[in-house]
């Protein structure tokens, strides 16, 4: 069958990986509307001209210029029509198939749990004893001499990683152990992994894990939307498939002082222009706009005598070759370097310093890619009577690999 549309990549996560001798390129798409998969290596130079501009002869011709043998037409149509079938070609077919997933995620009344049987056991015995396993470490972890409060002082919510649950578990655990009042509404302050076009994305939807169903505060989010507009629920398909929403879900589902508390789901996107330019987010009138409205929202939430908390759920930097292809495997020298800075970063966000803690990242455009910047400086900004205490600082990797750090913290006001 004849091309009929030039053949565009998707962005799609692709990492190269060998298996029997073989060399091969992992893709996986991160909204999870393609299913992963694997082709040979040697085929990188020729997809890599699949980029919207050239037709199948011109990909051909180009190929050979740049010291490739001139392939027969039907070889490199064959490589198309086999990414187009499954779906990580922006073409015609992945945009009916977009739609079709798109319409049937934003008409259902909850979102899946996406990661149970991956990322945590589906059966919830398994899952409750893997995480009461986490809660009994987490008592290992705290360091006594950094989490007491001030006389008085009010726990407001915390900071949790969403690392993996087998690399971080204990230390998400220490957080959600400094909640020991219940609350009536939980706002969570995600990541947008795979990028947003407005600065934040709220799905007015419940969230399923095995151990039970978090309801979302569907009022406290139309409250929002009315403050800042339909952009704010448009792009909600991207908490189809992240990940750092739903393991809040599942803790809060795991301890019973929490399990009915309704859920407030936000995904923040990249404050990336800000960083780059080395300007405040507060020049940017859409994140002004949202940290003002989630502010007046709650304060008329407990105005009504609801009692809300607040979770930011975010790690820190991501550190070698895994995260920039570029980047040289980390050595323990390098571990150091970024524990140093994490730390730093760390003391802005104790301070209840926004602006300090965005100038920290931008300072060097967030080499460090560490993710929790616009989730914490949301809060931070939106509540400037903040502070917050580290309970627990880690990384997950090791040396000749690539590294994840990430903390626990708690976040309070003094009285």
């Amino acid at each position: 069958m004849t091309i009929q549309f030039n053949p565009k990549l998707r962005n799609v996560e692709i990492v190269p990986f060998e298996s029997q001798g073989e060399e091969f390129l992992w893709m996986h798409d991160s909204l999870g509307i393609a299913p992963n998969a694997s082709i040979p290596r040697m085929l990188a130079p020729l997809i890599s001209l699949f980029d919207g501009t050239r037709n199948v002869s011109q990909i051909i011709r180009t190929y050979a210029l740049h010291g490739g043998e001139e392939l027969p037409e039907w070889f490199v149509e064959k490589i198309i029509n086999q990414l187009d079938e499954g779906l990580l070609l922006d073409s015609p077919r992945f945009e009916k198939e977009r739609k079709a997933i798109w319409r049937e995620f934003e008409d259902a009344p909850a979102r899946s749990a996406a990661f149970a049987g991956q990322s945590y056991p589906a059966e919830p015995t398994a899952l409750r004893r893997l995480l009461s396993g986490f809660f009994r470490k987490a008592e290992t972890l705290n360091d006594q001499t950094l989490t007491a409060l001030n006389d008085g002082a009010k726990v407001r919510g915390i900071v949790v990683p969403h690392i993996d649950f087998a690399r971080g578990g204990p230390v998400e655990a220490l957080a959600y152990q400094q909640l020991q009042e219940s609350f009536d509404v939980v706002v969570i302050l995600g990541i947008a992994h795979c990028g947003v076009r407005y600065p934040f994305c709220a799905a007015p939807k419940d969230y399923e894990t095995p151990l039970g169903t978090a309801c979302a505060d569907a009022q406290f989010v139309e409250a929002l939307r009315e403050r800042v507009g339909p952009r704010l629920i448009a792009e909600q398909f991207a908490h189809k498939n992240e990940h750092s929403v739903e393991f809040v879900t599942v803790f809060l589902q795991y301890l019973e002082h929490l399990r009915h508390a309704r859920i407030v789901p936000i995904l923040c996107g990249g404050f990336h222009s800000e960083v780059r330019r080395q300007v405040s987010p507060q020049t940017n009138a859409d994140i002004m706009q949202f940290c003002t409205a989630l502010r007046e929202t709650v304060h008329k939430w407990e105005q009504q005598g609801q009692r809300v908390g607040l979770i930011a759920s975010v790690d820190l930097a991501h550190v070698g070759p895994n995260f920039d292809h570029d980047a040289p495997p980390v050595t323990k020298a390098k571990i150091r370097a970024v524990e140093i800075e994490d730390r730093e970063f760390l003391r802005y966000v104790e301070a209840g310093d926004a602006e300090g803690m965005h100038d920290h990242i931008a300072r060097d455009d967030n080499t460090r890619n560490i993710d929790a910047h616009p989730a914490i400086y949301t809060l931070l900004l939106a509540f400037p009577e903040l502070r917050a205490k580290l309970l627990h600082y880690s990384y997950a990797g090791a040396p000749s690999d690539s590294i994840v750090s990430f903390a626990s913290m708690t976040l309070y006001e003094n009285a």
